[in-house]
């Protein structure tokens, strides 16, 4: 019994240690723009706001504006990392990698952030707005 006990704690401990370095050295590996970036704006096209578009056509090339250039700053920190000699470039890989992650978390705050203040803005608007009876025929 004791054996069975020792050998089924040497396996957990085989596969935590398995799991740890899978996590530390596994997703090692080039990274692609996709794997971070919404699908549709992969390849989104950067273009100059004009004044007389209606103002949805100007929030949506907000956003292909911020994903174009944050394609740019991916594929210019990939080339730094593929520049890297010696089998260090993994580790760069990496640190890009857990970037874009944080960069797409923080982005994601902010845009439930703008979805909470408008909804908050439509909500007291709403209130400010709504008609308000009088009865001026008094019994």
């Amino acid at each position: 019994m004791a054996a069975e006990l020792r050998k089924r704690l040497l396996i957990i401990c085989f596969i935590m240690i398995n799991l740890s370095c899978t996590s530390v050295f596994g997703g090692q590996g080039r990274p692609v723009w996709e794997d971070f970036c919404p699908k549709g704006l992969e390849n989104a096209e950067y273009k100059e706001i004009q004044w007389f578009w209606p103002e949805g056509t100007k929030s949506t090339q907000e956003i292909y504006n911020y994903w174009a250039q944050r394609r740019t700053e991916f594929k210019n920190n990939l080339s730094e990392c593929d520049a890297i000699e010696g089998g260090v470039n993994n580790s760069c890989y990496e640190t890009l990698k857990e970037r874009q992650l944080f960069v797409n978390e923080q982005y994601n705050k902010d845009i439930k952030q703008k979805q909470i203040t408008n909804q908050i803005w439509v909500d007291d608007h709403d209130k400010g707005s709504k008609p308000i009876m009088i009865n001026i025929f008094m019994k």
